[in-house]
C-alpha cells in the first residue's frame, strides 16, 4: 500500500497535528503495520487518512499548517520533461510544498513552483502556483503545509506546462551559465565556430527547455550583430556561414531556459578575434540519431555528414571524433569520448556501459579532421533520450509461407526489418554468452537464458505477419523460455551435447559427448537412451539427461533468427545426409552445425524427450513450467509430409506459438515453408533432424514419429544438462 498522510489527534492538544506514515500491512478494519516506529505516542482517536486537509464545499478546501494531502496513484504521460501541477490557493505568504514520486523517482522529492499567476479569472486573493512536474508513468503527489493557513480552490496535474507565463519565482530560476568555447580572448576563429556552454544547472531540478546565443561587435551589445533565438535544449550553437567578418573582435553571451519558461541571466560576456581569412574544415552535423530521438538503445550508431570544407580549403578526411555528455554534465568529463578515430570516420558505436537505460538525458557532438587544415569546430549537439529499459531484442518475421523455405527477415522489436552482421550476433548478449565447455568430461555449448515473444507484428511495414523475438530481459509480453524452467524454477542456462551422443569402444554405459571417431550411440530404446544419459548423475555429478523438445525449440529460435531463414541445408551445409552412418566428428557430420553444436542435422536421428504423439495422433508436450508433466495440446501432429504452417495453438500451461511445429504440411517440397520433412504417427516419441537416407528432408526443423520401443540402428539421441 502506498503512502498515506496520517491525521492524528495527538489527545490533550488543542489542534491536531500529522504525520507522514506509509502502511505495510493492513491487519483488520482497525489495525496495521507501518514501514516505520512513529516518532511519538498518538491518543486513541488517532486516524489514518489519505489528507488531512479540511474539504468545506466545491473548490473549498481549508489547509492549516502541518497538514498534509496525497494523491491516489495519477498517470500524466510518460514524456521525460514531465507535466506540470497548477495549484489554485490563498495569496499569502503560506508555503504548498509539492513532492512526487514514481518508477524512476522511489522516494519524494520535492518540486518548488516556477511561476505565479494573479488577475484574469482568478479570483481576488487567490493567485495560480504553477510547479513543473518531472514525473513518468504511473506517481504519486503529496502537498505539504507550511508557515500559514490557506485556502485551496483545486488541484489539477497536467501533462505538459501551461505556458501562460507569470511571476517568476526568482529562486528557481537555472543558473547563469559559463562560456566554455571559444576561449576567452581566443584569435584565429574561422568563421562558422560552435559556441559552447559548460553545464546546465537550476535550483528548481527542472529540465532545460532552451538556449539563447548572441553576438556583437560592442561589449555593451548596443546592436546585436546575431542573435540565435530561442533553441532546442542544448548547450551548443554552430554559427552559420554568413554571420562573421574577417579579422574582427566579437563579443557574445548565452542564456538558459527550463521547462517553466524561466530564463537565467545572461552570461558574464566573452569575447574572440576571427582570422584573416575564412578557410578551414566545416564542423558536421550530426545525423543519428535523429535530433531528440526517444527510445534509444545502448549502443546506437552515432553518424554524422560527410566530411566538406569551404571552397577555398581543398582537404581530406584524416580522422573523427565524438563526445557524448549526460544531459546534467560537461564535455570536460564526457560519458564517453572516442578520441582520435582514423578509422570510423563517419559512424561510431559507443560501447555498452556507458549509456544508462531509464529514459536518460544525452547530448552528442562530432568533429572531423583534415590533413590540410586540421580538426573543424565541434558540430551543435544533438540531443537524444534512452530506452527505459536496454534490452537486446532481436526477431523474425515470416513475411511468406510457401516457396520452400519461406521467405523471412530479421526484425527489431517493433518489427521493422533489421539490418545485421556477424559482429552484432557476437556482441548479442544471448549470442556472445554461448560458450563451448567441458562438464564432466564431456564436449558440451552452454545456452544463456533468454525471454521470448511471439505474435503478429502490430504496426509498420511487416503488420499482420507472424513473427518471434528474443529479449535478454523480460519485457512486456515476453516471458522466460520454457527451457529455462525446472521444477517451476527458472534456471540460468541449460548445456547441450557438442557431438550426437557416443560412447567410447561401444561401450553404452553411459551416455558420452565426446569429439572421437565413435559412432553414435544407436540401437537402443527411447527408455534405454534415457536411462544411459541419467547414468552420469553420479558422484555428485547432476542433471544430464538427453535433450527435450524445449532445448531444442530454444535452439531452432535461436539459429532461425541468426541465419535469417529456415533452410539450413542452403544457409549452413547438407550435412550427412546421404550416407552411410559416420563416427560423429567425421567431416562431413560436423558441418551441419551452429555456434558448437555439431550434427545437428542428419546422420542418424535424435530422440528427444518432452514431446510425444497418443494413439489419436494428439500432440503431448511438457507443461512450459519446468515440471515435465505432459499437457493435451488440441494440435493434430499424425502429418505426413513438409512443413507449411506452423502451429499456434495455446493452453494454460503449454504454447506451440513460441515454436515452429507442423501445424499443416505439403506432399511438395516447393510448397514447404521451413524445407524440412515431419512424418508423424499415432502412439510414438520424436526424433529430430532427419538421418543419412533423408536427403533433402534433413534440417533444423525436421521431426520424425517412432515407437517408444524400437531400437532401430539409425535412431541416436544428445545428451543435454540443466
Amino acid at each position: 500500500m502506498g503512502p498515506l498522510a496520517a491525521a492524528l489527534d495527538a489527545g490533550g492538544k488543542a489542534a491536531p497535528v500529522s504525520a507522514l506514515v506509509q502502511i505495510q500491512t493492513i491487519l483488520s478494519g482497525v489495525r496495521v503495520r507501518l514501514t516505520a516506529n512513529l516518532a511519538r505516542n498518538w491518543g486513541p482517536s488517532a486516524q489514518v487518512v489519505r489528507s488531512s486537509i479540511k474539504v468545506l464545499g466545491a473548490q473549498n478546501a481549508a489547509a492549516m499548517p502541518g497538514d498534509i494531502y496525497l494523491t491516489r496513484s495519477i498517470n500524466i504521460g510518460t514524456d521525460a520533461a514531465g507535466g506540470a501541477v497548477v495549484l489554485r490557493r490563498s495569496l499569502n505568504s503560506g508555503l504548498a510544498r509539492i513532492y512526487y514520486r514514481d518508477g524512476y523517482q522511489p522516494t519524494w522529492r520535492e518540486t518548488g513552483w516556477s511561476l505565479r499567476r494573479t488577475g484574469g479569472d482568478i479570483p481576488a486573493g487567490f493567485a495560480d502556483y504553477e510547479y513543473i512536474l518531472p514525473m513518468r508513468g504511473d506517481g504519486w503527489l503529496r502537498m505539504d503545509v507550511e508557515g500559514e493557513a490557506m485556502t485551496i480552490a483545486h488541484v489539477v496535474a497536467l501533462g505538459s506546462s501551461t505556458g501562460l507565463g507569470g511571476f517568476i519565482n526568482p529562486d528557481l530560476r537555472p543558473a547563469t551559465p559559463l562560456i566554455t568555447s571559444p576561449l576567452a580572448a581566443a584569435t584565429g576563429v574561422m568563421e562558422r565556430p560552435t559556441l559552447a556552454l559548460a553545464a546546465y544547472a537550476t535550483p528548481s531540478g527542472n529540465a532545460q527547455d532552451a538556449v539563447q546565443f548572441q553576438l556583437s561587435k560592442d561589449a555593451a551589445f548596443a546592436t546585436v550583430l546575431h542573435d540565435s533565438g530561442a533553441l532546442p535544449a542544448g548547450l551548443s550553437y554552430g554559427l552559420p556561414a554568413g554571420v562573421l567578418p574577417v579579422g574582427t573582435v566579437i563579443y557574445w553571451r548565452a542564456r538558459v531556459r527550463d521547462v517553466a519558461g524561466l530564463w537565467s541571466d545572461y552570461s558574464v560576456v566573452s569575447s574572440f578575434t576571427t582570422a584573416a581569412s575564412f578557410a578551414y574544415v566545416l564542423p558536421p552535423t550530426i545525423t543519428g540519431p535523429a535530433v531528440n530521438a526517444v527510445d534509444v538503445p545502448e549502443q546506437p550508431t552515432i553518424a554524422t555528414s560527410a566530411f566538406a570544407a569551404t571552397a577555398g580549403a581543398t582537404d581530406t578526411h584524416t580522422a573523427s571524433q565524438v563526445q557524448i555528455r549526460s544531459a546534467n554534465g560537461t564535455y570536460a568529463a564526457p560519458v564517453w569520448d572516442s578520441g582520435r578515430d582514423t578509422v570510423n570516420k563517419l559512424s561510431m558505436v559507443p560501447p555498452a556501459g556507458k549509456l544508462l537505460p531509464g529514459q536518460s538525458g544525452y547530448f552528442v557532438r562530432a568533429r572531423h579532421e583534415g590533413s590540410a587544415k586540421g580538426w573543424s569546430e565541434w558540430s551543435t549537439e544533438s540531443k537524444f533520450t534512452t530506452k527505459a529499459q536496454f534490452a537486446n531484442v532481436i526477431g523474425i518475421a515470416l513475411l511468406a509461407a510457401g516457396g520452400g523455405s519461406g521467405t523471412w527477415s530479421r526484425v527489431d522489436e517493433s518489427g521493422a526489418a533489421k539490418v545485421t552482421d556477424a559482429a552484432f550476433f557476437s556482441s548479442h548478449a544471448v549470442y556472445g554468452a554461448i560458450q563451448e565447455v567441458t562438464i564432466d568430461g564431456q564436449a558440451m555449448v552452454k545456452i544463456p537464458a533468454f525471454y521470448v515473444k511471439a505474435g503478429t507484428i502490430a504496426a509498420g511495414p511487416n503488420i499482420g505477419k507472424r513473427a518471434w523475438w528474443i529479449s535478454d530481459q523480460l519485457l512486456p509480453g515476453y516471458s522466460l523460455h520454457p527451457a529455462f524452467m525446472e521444477a517451476g524454477a527458472p534456471i540460468a542456462q541449460f548445456w547441450v551435447g557438442a557431438f550426437q551422443a557416443n560412447s567410447p569402444n561401444g561401450t553404452n554405459r553411459k551416455l558420452f559427448s565426446l569429439n572421437e571417431n565413435n559412432a553414435p550411440i544407436t540401437n537402443l530404446t527411447f527408455t534405454a537412451l534415457k536411462t544411459l544419459a541419467a547414468a552420469r548423475n553420479v558422484g555428485g555429478v547432476t542433471g544430464f539427461s538427453i535433450w527435450s523438445y524445449y532445448q531444442l525449440q530454444a535452439l531452432q529460435l535461436l539459429m532461425l533468427i541468426e541465419l535469417g531463414g529456415a533452410d539450413v541445408q542452403a544457409l549452413v551445409a547438407q550435412g550427412n545426409y546421404l550416407g552411410p552412418i559416420a563416427v560423429v566428428n567425421h567431416e562431413m557430420v560436423i558441418t551441419a552445425a551452429w555456434r558448437g553444436i555439431k550434427g545437428l542435422w542428419g546422420n542418424v536421428y535424435q530422440l528427444f524427450d518432452g514431446l510425444k504423439l497418443d494413439s489419436n495422433g494428439r500432440l503431448l508436450i511438457w507443461d512450459k513450467s519446468g515440471n515435465k508433466t505432459f499437457q493435451t495440446t488440441n494440435l493434430n501432429g499424425s502429418l505426413q509430409g513438409f512443413i507449411v504452417e506452423p502451429a499456434t495453438d495455446s493452453g494454460a500451461n503449454y504454447d506451440l506459438s513460441m515454436g515452429l511445429l507442423a501445424a499443416t504440411v505439403d506432399r511438395s517440397s516447393a510448397n514447404s515453408t521451413l524445407g524440412d520433412i515431419w512424418s508423424c504417427e499415432p502412439s510414438s516419441v520424436l526424433a529430430h533432424g532427419g538421418s543419412w537416407e533423408w536427403g533433402a528432408g534433413c534440417g533444423m526443423f525436421a521431426v520424425k514419429s517412432v515407437a517408444e520401443s524400437n531400437n532401430a540402428g539409425y535412431y541416436g539421441t544428445r545428451l543435454a544438462k540443466v
